[in-house]
């Protein structure tokens, strides 16, 4: 008898609402008969109006461009979100890598919705994708996209403050992290007085962990670095552009070229390999300058070799004779690195390497322009222990104390080192490689005993 009831209550309740539907859509079809469009449709604002206006929601609109400009709180939207895919709510995501990417990237599909939890607020997201009508097919200057899409953040309105002044700038930061741990690092070089169009990704596996040079020195450079990158506010305080000069010195084969990797690697710079001998003059040495990126490395090897930079005193003296060659000068090249213009960019580090580093103009070297000086010597003992954990993962073994004694008397770059290393490179030809190591320091040091008695 009481389930009959209920059933009886259930079929009521359903015909009820039946009927109120019926009579709803009644009063749609006379009003629309009755009445001409536009009334209907304000009325229809009038109430979405007031809905709104006791709602206790507000919800922003980011759209995905302002204007032709991709909107920066959008793309970093859509990364965050990516983020956040995993919640139960999200039932289908996009998935797509570039060469560019290190990783995967996740991202939310058109209609998709999740919340998120900041502070213990709720922030609904929802992605809504429009199509857009295709007009001017023959413009090649019209719109190429199909769809339109905007990110609509939903909120308690007691809640704007934090969003605007907290939720959204975290989500930026976010972001930004985000995309410099999913960075690949580029290459630049010069072709034909301009950086190369075509992206080479710079893969050169040297890291800080894995590179040979003196620990201590190591640790300065690594120390230095520290403080250039959280140094913004202190370049504002100071009155100074942000940036960093770095001058690699020291005989060939000691690690310059693996060094100024190991920094790009760590700090996930581009690299702007400069040739000096591909620029004509300084104009387009300082064209150059403007088109690197902010977060970058600009590279100058073998300064002292690449081209014969004047003094200035010199280019005063023969400014007649000079004029209109395609000539690098050297005051056009301080200018740059140090003048006005180094101050268009930020966090950027100017490396220089010479083999000879008296050869070097002292202006060109002074704090300010190469505000480090790295001297890259030859190896040592902490330098070659890391070369012997790098290619048989040993620390210790006992012709360490030989090899290392070797080092002191005689002078044999870390390529040399390693290149004896090489000769036996498997975990059980380690004792052979360090036996040839001796063979081959013994050698040296009777050498130069030898050229020392004659």
């Amino acid at each position: 008898m009481l389930s009959q009831r209920k059933e009886m209550k259930t079929k009521g309740l359903l015909s009820t609402a039946a009927s109120i539907a019926a009579t709803a859509m009644v009063i749609r079809t006379i009003a629309n008969d009755l009445f001409p469009a536009e009334i209907t449709n304000y009325f229809s604002m009038l109430l979405r109006g007031l809905s709104h206006r006791f709602s206790s929601q507000l919800t922003i609109v980011i759209d995905e461009f302002r204007g032709h400009v991709v909107n920066q709180v959008f793309e970093a939207a859509d990364a965050y979100l990516g983020t956040k895919t995993a919640t139960p709510s999200i039932q289908r995501v996009k998935v797509g890598k570039t060469d560019k990417d290190n990783n995967l990237s996740l991202s939310m599909d058109r209609g998709g919705r999740l919340v998120d939890v900041y502070e213990n607020v709720e922030m609904k997201w929802k992605l809504v994708c429009s199509q857009v009508p295709s007009h001017n097919h023959g413009d090649v200057n019209s719109s190429q996209r199909s769809e339109v899409r905007h990110y609509e953040l939903s909120f308690h309105k007691r809640n704007k403050d934090l969003v605007i002044d907290s939720y959204l700038p975290y989500i930026l930061e976010r972001a930004k992290l985000m995309r410099e741990e999913n960075k690949s690092i580029k290459l630049h070089t010069v072709v034909y007085g301009r950086w190369d169009d075509d992206e080479v990704i710079f893969k050169h596996p040297m890291t800080f962990n894995s590179l040979a040079m003196d620990w201590e020195l190591k640790r300065a450079v690594m120390e230095d670095l520290e403080m250039f990158t959280n140094g913004e506010e202190y370049y504002k305080r100071v009155g100074k552009a942000w940036k960093r000069g770095y001058l690699l010195y020291g005989p060939p084969g000691t690690g310059k070229s693996s060094l100024i990797a190991a920094m790009a690697n760590h700090l996930k710079y581009d690299i702007y390999d400069l040739d000096l001998t591909d620029v004509r003059n300084n104009s387009d040495l300082r064209f150059l300058l403007l088109s690197i990126s902010s977060r970058s490395i600009l590279v100058v090897e073998d300064i002292d070799c690449s081209i014969e930079l004047e003094n200035r005193e010199s280019e005063e003296a023969e400014a007649h004779s000079n004029q209109g060659d395609n000539q690098i000068t050297l005051s056009g090249l301080l200018n740059v690195i140090d003048g006005l213009w180094s101050c268009c960019g930020e966090e950027r580090i100017i490396i220089f390497t010479t083999n000879h580093k008296k050869r070097l103009d002292p202006a060109l070297v002074r704090p300010g322009r190469m505000d480090m000086h790295v001297h890259m010597s030859y190896c040592n003992a902490s330098v070659f222990k890391q070369l012997a954990f790098n290619y048989f993962g040993i620390r210790d073994h006992g012709v360490f104390e030989q090899i290392e004694k070797l080092l002191e008397e005689v002078n044999v770059s870390p390529a040399e080192v390693a290149g004896e290393l090489l000769k036996k490179n498997s975990n059980s030809n380690a004792e052979a490689a360090f036996q040839g190591l001796l063979k081959f320091l013994h050698e040296k040091s009777n050498y130069s005993v030898n050229v020392v008695t004659n």
